[in-house]
C-alpha cells in the first residue's frame, strides 16, 4: 500500500513524486517510457526554457486563458523564482534570455532530468518505468491501479498524464479517459501553439518560402476587418503556412474563429516600431533622397529582397522603376501594405502535432490550493491534463512544475 501513486513521469508528475518523497511518504511514480521526462527532453529543441521569470501576477495576466486565477496559490507557493532557486540549488546555473525566460547555462535539458533521477533516488520513490496503466478503481478511499506490470494500490492518486499532444512521448489522453470514468468534466480539447496553415496563393506559390522576420505583428482579422487579437514576435513563412512564436501564440485564437467562421485572415505587419503615418512620410522623403535609385534599392534598409520584390510585384510597379518616377500614391499604396500584408488561413496544425493542448479537466471541479477534485477525495489532476496552459515561453513548465509542487506539499502535510 502506497501513500500515493503518482501516474506520468513528465515535469508535473516528477517535482510531485519528490516532493512528497521528501515528507518520507511512500510513493510510487508509474511511467509508461523507458525513461523520465521524456517530453522535458524536447522543449526548447533541446535546451528546456524551463520557466519564465515573471512575478506571480504578472505571469497569471500574461496567459492566454480567463482562468489563469486558479494557479495564484500554486504560483504563491512555488512560482518562476522557487524554480530557479530549486534547480540552482542542486547544480544547475541558470541564464535569463530575452522575454523573461530561464534556461540551463549549458543549454542541456539532459542536466534537469540528472535533477529529478537523483531526487527520486534521494527520496526513496520507487519509479516503475515501461509500464502502461490500463485502469483504475476507488473504492472506500482506497484506489487501485492496474498495469501491465502488476496492481498496486494507495491512500492517493494523481494524475498527471499530460495532455494529448505529441502522442509519442506518451500524451495519449488516458488522464481525460480516467477524469471521465469519474464524473469529471474535460472541456474541449484544442491544439494550442501550433503553426498557421494557409493554401493562400503567396504560400501554394512558395514565393516568400523560408523567409523568416524579427519581432513582426501578426493580428487575426474579424469579419469587419478588425483586428481581434494581435501577437507580436518571430515569424517564418513556410511551404504550409506560418510558423515561429508569433503564429504559435495566435493558433489558438485562429483555431476557434475558424470554427466558428470557417475560414480566416490574417494580417502581418512588416515593420510595427514605425506607424503607418511615419512609414507613408518615410517612403515620400525618399522620393525625393532616392530619387536616381530603383524602389527594390531603396527598400534593402526596410525589408527583405524577395518580401520588397513580391510588394513591388503585388502593386503593378516596374522591376527597375525609380523610386523617384513612382507615383506618390503607389508609394503610400506600398506602406499600407508593409503594414497590413493580408493572408488567408485555412486551418491550425492538428493536436497530434502541436505543442500544447488547450482545454481539459474542468478547473472548477479541482481545489486550486491543492489540486484535488472537489467531486473524488483522494484524486489529483495536475499539469497539462487540466484545463490550463501558457504561451511558449516557459509557461507551461512552470504550471506543471507549480501544480506538481502545490500537489506534493498537500499530500506531504496531509
Amino acid at each position: 500500500m502506497y501513500d500515493a501513486i503518482i501516474i506520468g513521469a513528465g515535469p508535473s508528475g516528477l517535482m510531485c513524486a519528490v516532493t512528497l518523497g521528501s515528507y518520507k511518504k511512500k510513493v510510487l511514480l508509474i511511467e509508461k517510457n523507458p525513461d523520465i521526462g521524456k517530453k522535458l527532453r524536447l522543449t526548447g529543441g533541446g535546451r528546456c526554457n524551463i520557466t519564465n521569470f515573471k512575478d506571480v501576477n504578472t505571469f497569471i495576466n500574461s496567459l492566454p486563458i480567463k482562468s489563469g486565477r486558479f494557479l495564484y496559490h500554486a504560483l504563491t507557493l512555488f512560482g518562476p523564482k522557487d524554480i530557479w532557486d530549486y534547480f540552482e540549488k542542486r547544480g544547475i546555473p541558470l541564464k535569463i534570455e530575452d522575454n523573461d525566460r530561464i534556461f540551463p547555462k549549458s543549454n542541456r535539458a539532459l542536466d534537469f532530468i540528472d535533477v529529478f533521477n537523483r531526487e527520486l533516488q534521494n527520496n526513496n520513490v520507487q519509479l516503475l518505468t515501461n509500464t502502461e496503466v490500463t485502469d483504475i478503481d476507488i473504492k472506500d478511499q482506497f484506489t487501485t491501479v492496474y498495469t501491465t506490470n502488476g496492481t498496486f494500490t494507495a491512500s492517493n492518486i494523481v494524475i498527471a498524464t499530460g495532455g494529448v499532444s505529441y502522442p509519442h512521448t506518451g500524451s495519449n489522453g488516458f488522464g481525460h479517459k480516467i477524469a471521465k470514468k469519474f464524473n469529471h468534466t474535460v472541456t474541449e480539447l484544442y491544439p494550442t501553439e501550433s503553426p498557421l496553415i494557409s493554401h493562400d496563393e503567396l504560400i501554394v506559390s512558395r514565393t516568400l518560402q523560408g523567409l523568416s522576420f524579427k519581432d513582426i505583428t501578426i493580428s487575426l482579422l474579424d469579419e469587419n476587418n478588425k483586428p481581434l487579437k494581435t501577437q507580436t514576435g518571430d515569424l517564418i513563412i513556410t511551404h504550409f503556412g506560418l510558423s515561429g512564436p508569433a503564429s504559435l501564440r495566435l493558433s489558438q485564437f485562429v483555431y476557434h474563429y475558424i470554427k466558428d467562421h470557417n475560414k480566416a485572415k490574417i494580417t502581418i505587419d512588416f515593420l510595427p516600431t514605425l506607424n503607418i503615418e511615419t512609414l507613408k512620410q518615410t517612403f515620400l522623403q525618399l522620393k525625393n533622397t532616392d530619387k536616381t535609385k530603383t524602389l527594390k534599392t531603396s527598400l534593402k534598409s526596410f525589408l527583405p529582397e524577395r518580401l520588397s520584390e513580391h510588394l513591388i510585384s503585388k502593386l503593378n510597379i516596374g522591376d527597375n522603376l525609380k523610386i523617384g518616377d513612382v507615383a506618390k500614391q503607389t508609394l503610400l499604396d506600398l506602406a499600407i501594405l508593409v503594414k497590413n500584408f493580408p493572408i488567408k488561413i485555412h486551418g491550425v496544425n492538428p493536436l497530434d502535432v502541436a505543442f500544447v493542448t488547450g482545454g481539459g479537466v474542468s478547473l472548477k471541479e479541482l481545489n486550486p490550493k491543492t489540486m484535488e477534485s472537489k467531486l473524488i477525495p483522494n484524486l489529483y489532476f495536475i499539469g497539462e491534463v487540466c484545463d490550463l496552459h501558457g504561451y511558449t515561453g516557459g509557461y507551461n513548465l512552470t504550471i506543471a512544475l507549480s501544480t506538481g509542487y502545490t500537489c506534493g506539499y498537500y499530500l506531504g502535510q496531509k
